[in-house]
């Protein structure tokens, strides 16, 4: 396990859920009722130690052992349903709406559907990447940083993305006019080797800047902490994605650039380690149903997935439903980035890594078991 003095990891809040759960058989035997004290009100014909004596009718008498039988039968089969669900562990680098899908996945039980029990967890996207190379945790969802560790040679591929481009902009003070007043001012990321640092870097070479020599780099890794400290004064920009920058608007700030303006990627998706797709493909499937149908419901869903962005992000109404708008704009319906785009990403990651050899997607990239999941659902 992970040294915590060296790895911090925290379990996201979970969605609200609504459950129906069965009273399932004791080690001892079924329980019939809840003991209570033992009196009896001859008046009524009732104990009060949890059960009742009733009258029944012959036809009653003959039906009772097929109902209590059907009731075996369906606990039964909600005790073995519950054993076979695997537990996988999914590794999330903050808060924010670019990983919506894998948490309305959990809180609308899609997940479960998939006989998957999910554990999201909180963790830095460095560290992530660490933890899916060594396999402590099945997956994460900085694609990005996955795709780039692939190129280097780390044994990752990508399996679906959540968005066609990134949802991230850079909001500054009202001050701070154009890409050239941002020389020599702070400027907040998540820090070097996440998605994030790239489009900053594009941001700035609008202006013919670099991050190291031109503007001071600010690494604060969740988004919430950054716009903290962006409203604290602590920075006069950041990168950031929805909701966020919504926030950060309504508190004075400008919104300069969008990263997409500049950046045809996604950052955020599914990548994993390339022995759980050779090893686990079943699980990997699984996972991906739950995931389609996540961004299928919402896609058609606004109300319901506009509550869950506002429940889970801690949200207003009017934010997190413009946060929804912003997601579903750019979301992928299908989980699949062209070629073309894909070869762009794999080139930016040799040229920053300075890695000499060539690097064929289908070393960093399988969408194999993506498109078997679609033609399985029906999804295009």
């Amino acid at each position: 396990m992970w040294d915590q003095n060296h790895v911090y990891m925290t379990r996201l809040p979970r969605a609200r859920m609504t459950e129906i759960k069965l009273v399932m058989p004791s080690p001892a035997g079924i329980q019939t009722r809840i003991p209570a004290a033992k009196t009896q009100n001859r008046h009524s014909g009732h104990r009060n130690d949890g059960s009742h004596h009733l009258k029944l009718s012959r036809t009653k008498r003959l039906a009772l052992p097929f109902l209590l039988v059907f009731g075996l039968t369906l606990a039964r089969a909600e005790f073995g349903t519950a054993q076979t669900l695997e537990k996988v562990r999914i590794g999330m680098p903050s808060l924010s709406l670019s990983f919506i899908a894998p948490q309305l996945a959990y809180a609308r039980g899609f997940f479960r559907e998939e006989g998957i029990d999910a554990e999201i967890i909180r963790i830095a996207t460095n560290v992530g990447i660490v933890a899916v190379t060594t396999k402590e945790i099945g997956y994460t969802t900085a694609v990005g940083a996955g795709l780039r560790s692939a190129v280097k040679g780390l044994p990752l591929k990508v399996v679906t993305y959540f968005n066609g481009r990134p949802l991230h902009v850079l909001v500054v003070k009202p001050e701070l006019k154009t890409l050239g007043d941002l020389r020599r001012k702070v400027i907040g990321f998540p820090g070097y080797g996440d998605s994030t640092e790239f489009m900053l870097r594009a941001m700035l070479r609008q202006a013919g800047m670099e991050l190291e020599k031109d503007v001071q780099a600010f690494q604060v890794s969740g988004s919430g902490q950054r716009l903290q400290a962006l409203l604290a004064g602590k920075m006069d920009a950041a990168i950031v994605p929805p909701p966020f920058n919504f926030e950060a608007e309504s508190k004075g700030f400008v919104r300069l650039m969008a990263a997409a303006d500049v950046f045809e990627t996604s950052v955020s998706g599914l990548a994993l380690h390339v022995e759980t797709l050779r090893d686990k493909p079943a699980q990997v499937k699984n996972m991906l149903r739950a995931l389609l149908k996540a961004q299928n419901f919402i896609r058609s869903n606004k109300a319901e997935s506009v509550r869950v962005i506002a429940d889970w992000l801690k949200l207003e109404p009017k934010i997190a439903q413009a946060s929804y708008d912003i997601y579903a704009k750019g979301m992928s319906l299908n989980g699949i980035v062209s070629e073309r785009v894909l070869e762009s990403d794999i080139e930016r990651a040799r040229k920053d890594q300075q890695v000499k050899e060539a690097v064929p997607v289908g070393k960093v990239v399988d969408f194999a078991v993506l498109r078997e999941s679609l033609n399985e659902l029906g999804m295009k």
